[in-house]
C-alpha cells in the first residue's frame, strides 16, 4: 500500500471535499428555522385551544371579606356580567371597574385562582353621597359617590353639580370634611352651579336636634371661603350654632350672620378673623 499522502492546504485555499461540504451545508434546511416552525405551529395550536368558546371556562366566583354595605350576591352577580373569556382571557381590569361603581365598594381588586375561579376582595367605601347632575335639564340624573374608608362620615351627603364638575365638587367635598372635622362639623348638601357658585350646608354631629346651616360661598375656592368662617366659628360662634341660619361668604373683609326666628332675625357682619 502506498504511504498515506498529507495534502497541504496554503492559506486562503479549500480542497474540492471541503468546498463540496460547505456548499451540503449552506443547502441543507437549517435546524432553527425548523425548530422555529415547529414552534409556530404548536402556538397557534394553544391559541386555538385558550380561545375556543368552552375551554378553561370560569366556573366559580369567591368573594372575600365582609362587608355591611355591600351584597356579597350583587358582587358576584356583577362579575358574572362583566366577565368576557375564560380563565386565560378575561379582562380582569374590567371587571374591578364593573364592581366599583356598585353603591358601597370603594376598591376592588381581582385575581385567577387555577384552574377555574376568580377571587374577588372587596374594600367597603365608608360611606356614599348621592350626586346629582344639574344640567338645566327638568329631571335631574342620579349616581352614587363611594367615599374613601377612613371618611368618619355619619350623613349621607348630597352632592349637586354639572355634570362636567363632577369631579370638583366630590374633590372640595373632602377637602371640606377634613377641615371641619374637629368642630362636631358635617358636610350635608354641596352645589355648584353652572356659574361656578358654590352653597354648603352643614349639620352638627352632635346636636340631639339636627341643625343645619348654610353658607353661601359664591365664586372661588369653597374650602378656602369654608376655612376663613371655621377660624371665627370655633372661638366666637359654635355655642350660638342652634340660632344661625345662613352664613354669606360673599364679602371681601368679613361675612354676614343670618339668625333664625328667635334672633331677631338681625344681619350681622363679621370680620375674618374677629
Amino acid at each position: 500500500m502506498s504511504p498515506d499522502r498529507t495534502v497541504n492546504v496554503q492559506d486562503g485555499e479549500l480542497t474540492d471535499a471541503m468546498i463540496g461540504q460547505r456548499k451540503k451545508i449552506l443547502h441543507k434546511p437549517s435546524l432553527w428555522v425548523t425548530i422555529t416552525v415547529v414552534l409556530l405551529m404548536t402556538g397557534v395550536v394553544l391559541a386555538d385551544q385558550l380561545f375556543r368558546p368552552g375551554r378553561f371556562t370560569i366556573e366559580r366566583i369567591h368573594i372575600h371579606g365582609n362587608s355591611a354595605r355591600v351584597d356579597a350576591q350583587t358582587v358576584e352577580r356583577t362579575a358574572w356580567l362583566a366577565l368576557i373569556g375564560n380563565y386565560f382571557t378575561a379582562d380582569l381590569e374590567e371587571i374591578e371597574n364593573a364592581l366599583v361603581h356598585l353603591p358601597g365598594v370603594y376598591q376592588a381588586a381581582v385575581r385567577r385562582h387555577w384552574p377555574d375561579t376568580l377571587e374577588i376582595s372587596i374594600t367597603e367605601a365608608g360611606a356614599i353621597a348621592l350626586w346629582y347632575a344639574t344640567d338645566g335639564s327638568a329631571l335631574e340624573s342620579r349616581d352614587y359617590v363611594n367615599l374613601p374608608p377612613d371618611s368618619n362620615i355619619t350623613l349621607q351627603p348630597v352632592l349637586r353639580s354639572p355634570t362636567a364638575d363632577r369631579h370638583t365638587v366630590i374633590d372640595a367635598f373632602l377637602d371640606l370634611v377634613s377641615s371641619l372635622a374637629l368642630l362636631d362639623l358635617e358636610v350635608k348638601k354641596l352645589s355648584i352651579d353652572e356659574a361656578g357658585n358654590w352653597v354648603v350646608v352643614l349639620q352638627s354631629a352632635s346636636l340631639q336636634i339636627p341643625v343645619e346651616l348654610e353658607i353661601v360661598v359664591g365664586r372661588g375656592n369653597p374650602v378656602r371661603k369654608v376655612d376663613q368662617f371655621v377660624a371665627v366659628f370655633d372661638s366666637v360662634l359654635q355655642d350660638r350654632l342652634p340660632d344661625i341660619e345662613r352664613v354669606d361668604m360673599r364679602y371681601d373683609s368679613g361675612f354676614a350672620v343670618q339668625w333664625r326666628a328667635g334672633g331677631s332675625g338681625v344681619v350681622q357682619l363679621a370680620a375674618h378673623g374677629q
